[in-house]
């Protein structure tokens, strides 16, 4: 599942990724002129579309070879395919560590051995038959930790020094029948649990580790494709756990389309006012209202801040690739253009061809666009600044597309609602 919601790059590369942003979608703002004193009436005929259900696949648990920690009623199941000779996964498996103590409840992980070697002398395949001797006496975790850690130091060492020193750890460790443990480790009585387990790696369609995918209770078998540093597998888990909170379906219509209606949004660096144009984009403005009276964007963070250029928040997971579970009909074709800074606009999903993709997730304008007939039609303008162009513009700058370790971003602490 791929929903990041994106938008242009700064100012000064708009002629370099020009034409890149028109395949990616961006989301830019435009000019609002003054509501009538008077607002027309308009018929309560709002289109309401709503992408097909994501296929429910079943979940891929049950190998022959699972060992698992944390709650079995964890939202989140990450699956680690890992090999204890493998050097990257030192780190995965210690971010994974991190991230099941900071979402304790929400996320546990299911180790699979995917030993990339059979021969009789390879230590992963030494390494991981000691894991399942020290998992016979409730110590699999412990020997998992140890072989992780002390990995350096015992990959250097010939295969019989290896296997003398894995006695030791089991020691170490707490394994309390240390006969057992040799005779188990000896016997190579897991061998071809081992190699079963492989062949199951390798029907998944693996080609090598570490390899991680990612099951929830509502969507199943997940390869995770992004970077492996404890960053961004938070910022995944954020993703994945945002689930919990996705409708079942896009709210039915929830504002008098006769009435005004302004947003003042809470921010840490000061309060912005809009004006949300009811009259002409009375989906994304019904979406947005909902959305704000439901507490989704209570406490989030603006994650991307591009300075002289836009703003965007939206997203409770604060990847820039959460989303509500339903995607809102398109209002581009409404008049309004992106001549001016103060523009609120809804951001797309990232398959920019696809129609009705936008969500939650939007964006404040700081500059007019250009050229304009790469924004202009192209994007859902349902709100103009009133108020505080002044708190955008202090927002904090950041871009967690482009930058592997952002700063905190500023937070947007509420959005108020005002129906006259």
């Amino acid at each position: 599942m791929n929903n990041r919601l994106i938008a242009p790059q700064s100012v000064r590369h708009q002629t370099l990724y020009r034409w890149w942003l028109l395949f990616i979608t961006v989301v830019l703002a435009a000019c609002q002129p003054k509501p009538p004193a008077s607002p027309p009436t308009l018929t309560p005929n709002v289109e309401i579309v709503t992408l097909t259900p994501r296929p429910t696949r079943p979940p891929n648990l049950g190998g022959a070879v699972d060992h698992t920690a944390g709650s079995d009623n964890a939202y989140l199941t990450i699956i680690f395919y890992g090999d204890f000779t493998c050097a990257p996964c030192v780190d995965v498996a210690r971010s994974l560590l991190v991230l099941r103590q900071r979402y304790a409840g929400d996320v546990r992980e299911i180790f699979r051995s995917f030993p990339q070697s059979t021969k009789e002398d390879d230590k992963a395949m030494l390494a991981a038959q000691a894991a399942e001797a020290a998992s016979d006496q409730g110590r699999f975790w412990e020997m998992h930790d140890l072989l992780y850690a002390q990995q350096a130091t015992w990959t250097t060492l010939p295969p019989s020094a290896f296997r003398q020193k894995l006695t030791d750890y089991a020691r170490q460790i707490g394994v309390a029948d240390l006969v057992t443990f040799d005779q188990t480790l000896d016997s190579g009585r897991y061998k071809t649990l081992l190699e079963a387990a492989r062949q199951e790696a390798q029907l998944q369609g693996l080609k090598g580790v570490p390899a991680l995918v990612f099951n929830t209770q509502r969507i199943n078998n997940v390869p995770y494709r992004g970077r492996i540093d404890e960053y961004s597998l938070d910022g995944y888990v954020r993703q994945r756990l945002l689930e919990k909170r996705w409708f079942d379906k896009q709210p039915a219509l929830q504002i008098d389309l006769n009435k005004h209606y302004t947003a003042t949004l809470v921010t840490e660096k000061g309060d912005i006012v809009i004006e949300l144009l009811v009259d002409k984009a009375p989906v994304a403005v019904n979406n947005f209202v909902y959305l704000a009276r439901q507490g989704w964007y209570d406490n989030i963070t603006w994650h991307l801040v591009i300075p002289d250029f836009l703003a965007q928040t939206g997203d409770p997971s604060g990847t820039g690739y959460g989303f509500t579970g339903y995607n809102i009909a398109d209002e581009m074709d409404n008049g309004l253009t992106f001549d001016a800074p103060g523009k609120v606009v809804m951001a797309h999903a990232l398959q920019s061809d696809a129609p009705h993709n936008t969500s939650s997730q939007f964006f404040i304008t700081l500059a007019a666009l250009e050229p304009r007939d790469l924004y202009d039609g192209r994007y859902t303008i349902f709100g103009q600044v009133t108020q505080g162009m002044d708190v955008v513009r202090k927002l904090t700058a950041r871009d967690p597309f482009t930058d592997a370790n952002p700063p905190p971003g500023d937070k947007l602490i509420t959005i108020r609602i005002k129906e006259q």
